[in-house]
Order: C-alpha cells, then structure tokens, then sequence
C-alpha cells in the first residue's frame, strides 16, 4: 500500500510534468515568418514534441534542429547548419510566452521574447542584439 505522503507526491510530480507538456502543446505546429517587406528573408519554424516533456525547435531554412526543455538551459543546435558552434536557452515565463538567448560560438549574441496570440494562431517574436539591447526587433510568426 503506498503512503498518502507518497502518493501525494507523486501526484504533484505528475501534475508538474503534464503542466510542462500542456504548455509547450500550444506551440507545436508549423509557424511561417509575416515578412515586414519584401527584402525579409523567409522563415519556417517547426516546434513538435520530441518526448520527457521537451521540445523540437527545427528552423528550416537555417538547418537548425534544438531540442529544449524549456528551463533555461543551453541546447546545442544539432542541425547540419550549424557552423557557428551556436546553442539556444530557453525559459518558459508562462504558458503562452518565453524567453530565449542565442549564443554564437558559446557567447550570447542575441535575446528576446516570443509571445503566443491569444487566438494561438500567431506569435510576435521581439528581439534585441545583446550589444544593442535598444535596437528591438520586432516580427511576427503564423500558425500553418
């Protein structure tokens, strides 16, 4: 017989764990860049499940591939177009929202924040060079 102790937490844990996945479900699917003109480059993001409650982050045109667990911790980006030894953190501030740092050869060279719609069929990604934290970026992704 498991102790109520136990069992309560256990309980939490599992609660812990599918409050993890529940929030990075909202962002699975495929996102396309809304370029701003018509010099912006284009840009596919596919988030899926890559299971443990974690995340794949695939940039298409990058050829990137970062699985993360949304903590804060540095994931290397594993994809064939990485040739600049880059990585990304990324900490999840609510269900809808996290923040992220891009590290470039083991450095942070750019951060921001990508923000979920309330309708969840878009999200605006603002960003800012880490040198030049008041030059922000602002774009705007769309589920497909």
């Amino acid at each position: 017989m498991i102790k109520p102790a136990v069992a309560a937490v256990c309980l939490a844990i599992l609660l812990l764990a599918g409050s993890a996945q529940a929030q990075s479900n909202l962002w699975f699917g495929t996102w396309k860049l809304r370029p701003n003109d018509a010099s912006e480059k284009p840009e596919t993001l596919i988030y899926s499940d890559a299971g443990d409650g974690a995340m794949k982050m695939v940039s298409v045109e990058q050829q990137s591939i970062i699985i993360t667990h949304l903590d804060g911790k540095r994931a290397a980006d594993v994809g064939p177009g990485n040739r600049q030894g880059a990585s990304l953190a990324v900490k999840a501030t609510s269900p809808t929202s996290y923040d992220w740092t891009f590290f470039k050869d083991g450095k942070p060279f750019v951060q921001g924040r990508n923000t979920l719609a309330a309708d969840l069929k878009s999200f605006n990604e603002v960003s800012w060079l880490v040198t030049r934290p008041s030059d922000v970026v602002a774009l705007v992704y769309e589920r497909q």
